[in-house]
């Protein structure tokens, strides 16, 4: 007989369902995807050399093929877990069916295959919420047609396939246990918990690891930089230049503080399980770190924050056995264990979010000229379904300088990080620092595709063709976006500003000099001129320099 509570029963079962879930549940789920083949890379849909494209149906029979018996397992030997946690592998699907359901369509391809998507996909995932039998056969779905396998998208999309692992896990177990009644809810909790704390775990020790001491990170980023990367890329540029910089000056003594809070924040999952209350203070100190991330950078992870929110009210309204089982000196061990083999890339792979700030900013970004004679900015707002990756790096491949930051303005190198810390507002400084650091990604085979995807999609915008699968009285209902980079220099564009006759590529370089408290535009120049074709026989316009009309 095997352990039928307690310690060992959890111990066991995570053991068995990291082992399925690494060498079946995720192999599997990376085929079948990739075998439905549109919207696992939205860049590379962006860039034509994996155009989407309607599911084939011989796709589609390999996948059914290989799911058919993991469902029908699930569905006929599957354990359910007792208690509120059973709520949290729906919850996670729900966000997602949410996320992804609501976003816009790409208004460059054709509308019908992504409809037969969306309500395929919608009926799977509500029959998930009914059956969970049929959960990982719904993410599957969502990630191989609707581009579900998004950074923020995938602590989400990890609940869901464990939570499906675990209970054919605790189906085989029970069988093997015996007839001694089992409860298995802890169990489940310890796992999902540390599936999302494992998000937080690997940034920090990636910041630790960016310096040569330990501490390095807290006692030399400059944070603070990030919000300055984050105004000049489009967030909160309601606030004027002035107050903007005011802002960054004042917080930059706090910054050592900060950068503590963030690591011990992140790091709290590795102690979070030897007592109930660092549990509590783990969870939900990763939800205030990304309201705070949020409201600094604009970059929104909703989907953490309310999958941490559920998961705190679990915590708390659990009753004391699970209590009792799901914290201690042995739980602790446990968990330290499985986040061990997290860090080790042995079990999932969390992004490895780290770098040093800098106040220097180099995008890519997007103007256009309407035929009412406005200047208008194309943000990432615009952009939707693909506007996280509008607001990061896809441009990168259209920029004719070298690259040294990344999209935020982050570098690994911390003698780059101290060199641009050093620059200033000197453009010829910049230019020697690019040519021994920078990264030259031009190409014009993908400038070329972007030309003609970006012709394309703005022409039948013009033409009418709709973005948002949902009616004009209900978009209020569409999940929020993850990238807010919604402002700039000129206003945005609105349906209001009549059609776009020319759209121009720019590239821009900003540099915020803390000393004076001001954003230094070192550069800003045409990359690209794409004149639309008119729907009606008028001349197509071209589009000169823009000039600011407002924030």
């Amino acid at each position: 007989m095997i352990p039928a509570h307690g310690l060992p029963r959890i111990a066991v079962q995570c053991a068995a369902t990291l082992a399925l879930y690494r060498c079946l549940l995720a192999p599997a789920a990376r085929w079948c995807a990739g075998r439905l083949g549109a919207g696992v890379f939205p860049a590379k849909a962006l860039n034509g050399t994996h155009p989407e494209r309607p599911a084939r149906p011989a796709d589609v029979l390999w996948v059914c093929l290989l799911l058919a018996p993991l469902t029908a397992l699930a569905c006929g030997y599957a354990h359910t877990p007792a208690g509120g946690v059973a709520l949290l592998p729906p919850a996670a699907l729900a966000i997602l069916l949410w996320k992804h359901l609501t976003a816009d369509y790409d208004a460059a391809r054709e509308l019908g295959w992504q409809r037969a998507d969306r309500i395929a996909g919608g009926l799977l995932g509500v029959a998930a919420l009914v059956w969970p039998a049929l959960s990982y056969a719904a993410v599957i779905a969502l990630c191989g047609r609707l581009g579900g396998w998004t950074h923020h998208s995938k602590a989400c999309v990890r609940v869901v396939k464990v939570a499906f692992g675990w209970s054919l896990v605790g189906a085989g177990y029970d069988a093997l246990a015996g007839p001694q009644p089992t409860d298995d809810t802890a169990g489940l909790l310890m796992l999902l918990g540390l599936v999302h704390l494992s998000h937080y775990v690997v940034p920090a020790r990636t910041k630790v690891r960016l310096g040569p001491r330990p501490w390095s990170w807290v006692t030399r980023n400059r944070t603070e930089m990030l919000i300055a990367a984050a105004y000049a890329r489009g967030w909160a540029r309601l606030l004027p230049e002035p107050t903007a910089a005011r802002l960054i000056g004042a917080l930059a003594p706090f910054t050592v503080g900060l950068n503590a809070a963030t690591l011990v924040v992140e790091g709290m999952g590795l102690v979070a399980y030897a007592h109930r209350w660092l549990l509590l203070a783990a969870v939900v100190g990763a939800v205030l770190f990304n309201l705070t991330v949020a409201l600094t950078s604009g970059l929104l992870f909703w989907e953490h924050i309310a999958l941490g929110a559920l998961l705190a009210v679990l915590i708390v309204r659990a009753p004391a056995p699970v209590r009792a089982e799901l914290c201690g000196p042995g739980p602790w061990l446990l968990s330290v264990a499985v986040l061990a083999l997290v860090l080790c890339g042995v079990a999932w792979r969390p992004t490895e979010l780290g770098w040093w700030d800098t106040p220097f900013t180099a995008r890519v970004y997007w103007c256009a000229r309407t035929r009412l004679g406005h200047t208008v900015g194309l943000y990432n707002d615009f952009m939707r379904p693909f506007d996280r990756e509008y607001g990061r790096s896809v441009g990168n491949p259209l920029a004719t300088e070298p690259l040294v930051t990344f999209a935020m303005g982050g570098v690994r190198d911390p003698g780059l990080r101290d060199r641009l810390l050093a620059l200033g507002p000197d453009a010829e400084a910049l230019h020697r620092l690019k040519s021994r650091y920078g990264t030259r990604r031009w190409d014009p085979d993908y400038q070329a595709r972007h030309g003609q995807y970006l012709t394309r999609l703005v022409a039948r915008i013009n033409a009418g063709v709709a973005k948002s699968p949902l009616p004009r009285a209900l978009r209020w209902l569409r999940a929020p976006g993850s990238h807010y980079y919604y402002w700039g220099d000129l206003p945005g564009y609105r349906p209001h500003h009549g059609p776009l006759t020319a759209v121009q590529v720019r590239y821009r370089e900003v540099y915020f000099h803390a000393a004076s408290g001001t954003f230094v535009r070192l550069r800003d120049e045409a990359l690209l001129d794409l004149p639309i074709p008119p729907a009606d026989g008028a001349p197509p316009a071209g589009l000169d320099r823009p000039e600011p009309e407002g924030r």
